[in-house]
C-alpha cells in the first residue's frame, strides 16, 4: 500500500532538513569535512587583499595525498604543494599573486592518517574598499606597533613587502602575537611570539604581498585584534 505525502508536507520537510543540517555546523556555501576545526580564510570572511595561503585545521593527524584548490572567476589560485604542518593537524597551500575583488570558492580533500578521506568546501571574498580602514605606512622600512589598552595602535596598518614590523607591549598586563586562527595559530607561523611583558618586544619582516590578520590570544574574548596588508 502505497502512502502519499501531500507537497506541502515534503516542503516542510525539506526545510526542517534545511534547518537540522544548519544546526550540524553547515552554512550556505560551505561543507565541512569529518573532524574538520576551522580555517584561514574563514567560510565567509571578507579580505581587504589576498590572502597569502589557505590553511585548514583538524582534530586528527593527516597524510600525503590531500589536496587544496581555490578558484576565481575560472581561474585556479592555488600554487605548490600541500604542505602538512603543526604536527600533521594542519594542511596549507600557497596562493598566486594578482588575485582581484571577487569570490573565491576552496575545495578540500583532506586524507586522514588512518587512511579515509573527508572531503569540504568553502569560500571568501576580497574587497579592496576596506583598505579605506587601514592606516598607510608605506614605504617605510620599520613600523612599529604598540601593544596598550588591550589593543593594537595601529589595528589595521597597509605597509610596503620587506617592512620590519615591532611590537611593542606598553602596559602592565602581558601579551602575545599570534596568527589565525585562535587558538591554532597556523596561517603564518613566524608572527607566533612568545609572552610579551611590558617593555618587551616582537619582530617579523614581511616579504610577501597579501593580508595577515593576527591577535592576542591572552585577550581574544576582548577583541585584541589587528591587521596588516603588505602591498606593492
Amino acid at each position: 500500500m502505497r502512502i502519499k505525502v501531500p507537497g506541502l508536507l515534503v516542503a516542510l520537510l525539506i526545510v526542517a532538513c534545511s534547518v537540522l543540517a544548519a544546526g550540524c555546523g553547515e552554512t550556505a556555501g560551505e561543507v565541512k569535512a569529518p573532524r574538520f576545526t576551522d580555517s584561514t580564510p574563514m567560510a565567509g570572511d571578507v579580505y581587504a587583499a589576498q590572502p597569502v595561503n589557505v590553511t585548514l585545521n583538524f582534530q586528527v593527524d593527516l597524510a600525503r595525498g590531500s589536496s587544496i584548490s581555490v578558484v576565481g572567476a575560472g581561474e585556479e589560485w592555488a600554487t605548490g604543494p600541500v604542505l602538512i604542518e603543526d604536527q600533521s593537524t594542519a594542511m596549507k597551500r600557497a596562493l598566486k599573486q594578482g588575485m582581484r575583488e571577487g569570490e573565491y570558492s576552496v575545495r578540500y580533500t583532506a586524507r586522514y592518517a588512518s587512511g579515509s578521506t573527508g572531503e569540504g568546501r568553502s569560500f571568501f571574498r576580497i574587497d579592496p574598499a576596506m583598505l579605506a580602514d587601514y592606516e598607510d605606512l608605506q614605504g617605510r622600512s620599520q613600523v612599529t606597533i604598540r601593544m596598550t589598552g588591550l589593543a593594537f595602535l595601529p589595528r589595521l596598518a597597509v605597509v610596503s613587502p620587506g617592512t620590519t614590523i615591532t611590537w611593542v607591549n606598553e602596559e602592565q598586563a602581558a601579551h602575545f602575537v599570534n596568527t589565525e586562527t585562535h587558538p591554532e595559530h597556523t596561517y603564518v607561523p613566524e608572527m607566533n611570539s612568545k609572552e610579551l611583558k611590558q617593555g618587551e618586544s616582537f619582530s617579523v619582516t614581511l616579504e610577501t604581498p597579501g593580508q595577515y590578520d593576527y591577535h592576542c590570544s591572552a585577550h581574544y574574548p576582548q577583541g585584541m585584534k589587528g591587521s596588516i596588508v603588505v602591498a606593492e
